[in-house]
């Protein structure tokens, strides 16, 4: 977490030390890829291990689907990706951090926001 903006890395932390941060397989696959050296391998692994694991079944990739092909008909692209992560956090009922402001267009999707204080 050493190369991220410090608000960002402050709440990481303290989302971490409340236990509230859930992964699943896209995200652990997207910080593992980022990872270059053996320690930071360990560093993302170690972090990511004792996290709730989301498994992607057949029924959100669908709906993961749906949100493309929705946000399609409206005029705009999401990435699939994206959208998993999207139908994931619906599936669970959880809220996604991220910085991606595609994210917001994404009907029914609740949004954790860092607190600036």
């Amino acid at each position: 977490m050493d190369r991220l903006n410090p608000l960002v890395r402050d709440e990481l932390a303290r989302l971490l030390l409340r236990n509230e941060v859930a992964t699943c397989g896209l995200v652990i696959a997207e910080l593992r890829r980022g990872a270059r050296l053996p320690a930071q391998v360990r560093e993302v692994l170690d972090t990511m291990d004792p996290l709730a694991y989301f498994e992607v079944d057949k029924h959100t990739w669908i709906h993961a689907g749906e949100l493309a092909a929705n946000a399609a008909a409206r005029g705009y692209r999401l990435e699939i990706g994206d959208c998993v992560l999207a139908a994931l956090a619906l599936r669970e009922g959880c809220s996604v951090y991220s910085l991606d402001r595609d994210f917001e267009r994404i009907p029914g999707l609740k949004l954790h926001r860092a607190r600036t204080v």
